[in-house]
């Protein structure tokens, strides 16, 4: 059986992260560890935290062997959608002016010109996050 020993420091700081995170891993994981603390079996653990038995084992690997424990709790950097747009992000207001506030030909030009394919709502998504 698998069990992560929380010293009472440890288990106090992961119980005000569990509480105060606005992350939804963080919660999940502190919660996780508050459970093997508890002498809980991985299986019982896993099906209380809704992840896999898998997943559960990297974290607690990727816990006991972190030399900054807490930095494992939340996902790393580099994760998630990279934004294609941001290349070309200076000449869409441009681009904007010159048909019209049209998409589709604006679209037809990025895959053309700089070999950038997206659908419509992401780039009506981006400009919109640009501001324009």
């Amino acid at each position: 059986m698998r069990l992560v020993r929380l010293s009472e420091a440890e288990r106090s700081k992961v119980e005000t992260l569990y509480k105060t995170s606005p992350h939804s891993v963080v919660p999940t994981r502190c919660l996780s560890l508050l459970y093997s603390n508890e002498k809980r079996s991985i299986k019982e653990v896993s099906s209380l935290v809704r992840l896999s038995r898998r997943s559960l084992e990297r974290f607690f690997n990727a816990w006991e062997s972190a030399c900054e424990k807490y930095s494992t709790l939340s996902i790393g950097t580099g994760r998630g959608a990279k934004i294609k747009l941001s290349a070309v992000k200076n000449l869409l207001p441009d681009l904007l002016k010159e048909h019209s506030r049209n998409l589709n030909p604006l679209i037809d030009e990025l895959y053309q010109k700089h070999n950038i394919q997206v659908c419509k709502l992401t780039l009506q998504n981006f400009l919109k996050g640009l501001g324009l």
